[in-house]
């Protein structure tokens, strides 16, 4: 059975199993680092040419993993860690996509609010503090905040709106005129364990839907003109993997033929409120240096 993921580590990972290795660099075209900050796991895979696009199935750029176990059962002190861990790295390939001369940044926030396991974009977008009308209308003021210039959009989905994503987004391109492009989406993952509690960011964009076989226009910065950074949480998993898994588990093997159906967690809203929030919270201290997460919190 192929392996659906949108994470670059589980598809390492399942790349790795044959040849039983896990060191650094195993696969060619593929480097792999992973580092530990207290309970959180930072993965960071590189790929660098056409052979590890070829066997990880992933184009060439970098997948940084956030994972950080169980989010509703954190303190506020734990959360605004796992907080500055992922700004950082946003930071970091938000510099790497788009240089150093980045002043302003649109973020999308794909998905429809309404089902829970796919309304991590639109949480994200809107805790996201927007701050370009306020350039617009009182730079004084913008400049004596510290604020960085930053618009939102959330598209919603093709059933809502009759519209691709990438159409409408590029329609906020040609307005904004962006030097950088922020998508949240969410992901599907190979494990159970990965579903709320995982965050992957990429310099290489995103395909929305792709997880679940709803394959849209990418948005990268090929089809955007705009240096772009995908943000994404798994939400779902394949009812066809878990099988495969449970049967693997009983010492059984068998080629699984599912259904097209899609399982998530049972706290899925929460999971989605809290991570949603945390993406959108870390955006902001990425790009508003001198914003505080509680000051971000009452707003």
């Amino acid at each position: 059975m192929s392996v659906r993921t949108d994470l670059a580590v589980e598809l390492r990972e399942e790349r790795a199993k044959d040849a039983a290795r896990r060191d650094a660099g195993e696969i060619d075209g593929v480097i792999y680092s992973e580092t530990r900050d207290g309970d959180i796991t930072v993965n960071v895979i590189d790929v660098v040419d056409e052979r590890g696009e070829k066997k990880l199935g992933k184009a060439r750029g970098r997948y940084v993993t956030v994972a950080f176990g169980d989010i509703s059962a954190v303190g506020f002190d734990e959360y605004e860690h796992i907080c500055r861990v992922i700004s950082k790295n946003i930071r970091s390939l938000a510099s790497r996509a788009g240089g150093d001369v980045v002043g302003s940044l649109l973020v999308c926030g794909l998905g429809n609010r309404r089902f829970a396991a796919d309304a991590v974009g639109v949480i994200s977008a809107e805790k996201t503090l927007v701050t370009r009308h306020i350039k617009e209308s009182d730079s004084a003021l913008f400049e004596k905040a510290g604020f960085f210039d930053i618009c939102a959009v959330m598209p919603g989905v093709l059933a809502q709106t009759g519209m691709e994503t990438c159409e409408l987004i590029m329609g906020a391109v040609r307005e904004a005129r962006p030097d950088l492009i922020i998508v949240v989406d969410s992901l599907a993952a190979r494990k159970t364990e990965r579903l709320g509690c995982t965050v992957q960011l990429t310099d290489t964009g995103i395909s929305p839907g792709s997880g679940v076989g709803n394959h849209r226009e990418a948005i990268n910065k090929e089809t955007t003109g705009v240096p772009t950074v995908a943000i994404g949480v798994p939400m779902v998993i394949d009812s066809a993997t878990l099988i495969s898994d449970a049967l693997e588990k009983a010492g059984a093997r068998a080629e699984i033929t599912a259904p097209n159906m899609f399982v998530c967690p049972k706290d899925v809203d929460v999971k989605a409120e809290l991570v949603g929030s945390l993406i959108g919270y870390a955006i902001n201290l990425a790009f508003h240096g001198s914003m505080t997460l509680p000051e971000m919190m009452i707003m």
